[in-house]
């Protein structure tokens, strides 16, 4: 069994309370599709910022639920090693949405132009790709997603977020 986050039904009751358009050609069927592809890319986009691990290992299909998750928030919230989020939930159902009004939205191929290194002596080197000036040049970034997601990132992770698309090394 394909599962995803969230259901069809609570979809369109999440986007409907936002004053969003269902269309009727939105099947339940058409919903669960657009929700297999959102969970596939919010899994594969914060697969490696999530706090915990997922329950049941590697064979796990979804990265939710799992074990150790908590939000870095002040009071902090530890999910229980079956609970999946609501945040989790309401970020599937946003980029479903967007899924579903722009069918390949989620799937951007990228391929890298030529590079240019700049480097001062014994100091820094930076390697910059001159056609880009943020990540979000060749990512899928979805603001509301991300907003949602920001309480269940690991601290530790790093770039996330970043607006820089070079790459820094010290000397």
């Amino acid at each position: 069994m394909t599962t995803f986050y969230g259901t069809a039904a609570d979809f369109i009751t999440y986007h409907e309370s936002r004053g969003k358009t269902i269309l009727s050609s939105w099947t339940t069927a058409v919903i669960e599709a657009a929700l297999l592809v959102a969970s596939e890319w919010l899994d594969g986009r914060y697969r490696n910022f999530w706090v915990g691990y997922p329950t049941d290992g590697y064979t796990q299909e979804r990265l939710w639920p799992r074990e150790g998750a908590y939000t870095n928030t002040y009071t902090s919230y530890t999910f229980d090693s079956d609970e999946i989020p609501d945040a989790v939930e309401q970020a599937t159902y946003e980029a479903a949405f967007r899924e579903l009004n722009s069918s390949g939205s989620l799937e951007i191929d990228f391929t890298p132009s030529k590079y240019s290194k700049v480097s001062v002596d014994k100091a820094v080197s930076v390697t910059y790709d001159s056609r880009l000036t943020e990540v979000s040049d060749f990512q899928v970034e979805i603001q509301k997603v991300q907003q949602l997601m920001l309480p269940l990132i690991d601290p530790q992770s790093t770039g996330l977020l970043s607006t820089l698309s070079g790459a820094g090394e010290r000397l």
